[in-house]
């Protein structure tokens, strides 16, 4: 009798995965593939993508109920609001806003490729296939962000503040997360063997710190609760 529960949470377990990445790839990137269409700030009402979800093979059983367990489990990827529900981030699709406009703190982070360095600092940081870029509040969770996609990875910081100051959207999508649209280079600031400086020459330098917070933030991602500051 134990071993047949252990397989029916094994069986019940797989079933919820596989419906957090079919939820992934409608709410994100394919809603159309469904026959739903997002509204401007990315939500679809629950029932109507439940009734969507049930005519596809394999999933005729699935409720609105089931839907919402799912998304209510990992409130980081999916919000449920007033009977509707939408991806916090990460979308392809084409959305208005994804959320208020929200005040940034001063510094926000982006980790990315040590390859792409040379482009962001030509051309400033750029969504890529995605429709905003995603910032982290912290060093360490960037990096942590950015090594679910490349091995070798760099944290590039962003002075938030005085870009949403110069007219530059910030969205607050999760308690460490934030998505805007391009930055230019002169709100980066990029590691280099001497410590941080910022992308272009012309761009104000930050605030000096002492070298031992430095080479923490450029080397220990082991932790997010991290300063929060170059």
């Amino acid at each position: 009798m134990p071993s047949t529960r252990g397989a029916g949470a094994r069986r019940s377990a797989l079933r919820r995965l596989r419906l957090s990445r079919l939820l992934a790839r409608v709410l994100r990137h394919k809603p159309e593939d469904v026959g739903l269409t997002l509204d401007a700030e990315g939500f679809v009402e629950l029932g109507a993508l439940a009734r969507a979800l049930a005519a596809q093979p394999g999933w005729e059983e699935i409720t609105a109920g089931e839907v919402a367990s799912v998304a209510a489990a990992d409130p980081r990827r999916y919000e449920l609001r007033d009977g509707r529900i939408r991806a916090r981030y990460g979308h392809t699709v084409q959305i208005q806003a994804p959320g208020t406009p929200a005040l940034p703190p001063e510094w926000l982070y982006c980790g990315v490729p040590w390859g792409a360095l040379a482009e962001i600092r030509a051309a400033g940081l750029r969504p890529g296939a995605r429709q905003y870029v995603h910032l982290a509040t912290t060093p360490a969770e960037a990096a942590a962000v950015a090594r679910r996609h490349a091995d070798d990875v760099v944290v590039v910081a962003v002075r938030a503040r005085p870009a949403h100051d110069a007219g530059i959207v910030f969205w607050r999508a999760g308690p460490q997360l934030y998505l805007t649209g391009p930055l230019p280079p002169a709100v980066l600031l990029i590691p280099d063997g001497a410590g941080w400086q910022p992308a272009t020459p012309q761009a104000s330098p930050p605030m000096p710190v002492p070298s031992s917070i430095r080479e923490k933030w450029m080397t220990d991602t082991s932790s997010s609760s991290d300063t929060g500051r170059p």
